[in-house]
């Protein structure tokens, strides 16, 4: 495969990716929904910086998940330190922490957990497209248009 073959192919799978990410956006508008009415300073930009880490993760959930469990296995391995374990033991009941929690499952949807290979795409994710395309007006028409012609 040429050089440029293979940028042609790069760029082919980001505009199926937007595609994808476009197709989420619209079946799913309560993932993408309006900022708060007094959003402004700060707040405008808290919610606007949790929407794109939302939209990073479900654009490439296979790096974002790579990133996650590259953080949670550095996490662990500090924790195994005493230093670590003084920190982890501190923050075990910490209401912060719980808060952290939340926003994560609020911002990643929770797509990044559950089964998948090590470069494949989490379960969950696959999921969430497949909600998007079957509660959301897939029929046999668009369908049989994909079809080529005198294909069964």
């Amino acid at each position: 495969m040429s050089p440029e073959e293979m940028a042609g192919m790069l760029a082919e799978l980001e505009r199926v990716r937007e595609l994808t990410l476009d197709l989420i956006d619209r079946a799913t508008p309560q993932l993408q929904p309006p900022p708060p009415d007094e959003a402004d300073g700060t707040a405008r930009a808290t919610f606007d910086l949790l929407l794109g880490a939302r939209r990073a993760v479900l654009g490439n959930p296979a790096a974002a998940r790579k990133i996650h469990d590259l953080l949670v296995a550095e996490g662990r391995r500090y924790a195994d330190t005493p230093r670590g374990a003084r920190l982890r033991d501190g923050l075990i009941a910490s209401e912060s922490v719980e808060n952290l929690r939340r926003v994560w499952e609020m911002v990643s949807l929770n797509v990044l957990g559950g089964p998948a290979s090590p470069s494949g795409t989490p379960d969950a994710w696959a999921d969430l497209l497949v909600d998007a395309l079957v509660g959301h007006g897939l029929d046999d028409s668009t369908l049989a248009r994909l079809r080529p012609e005198g294909f069964a």
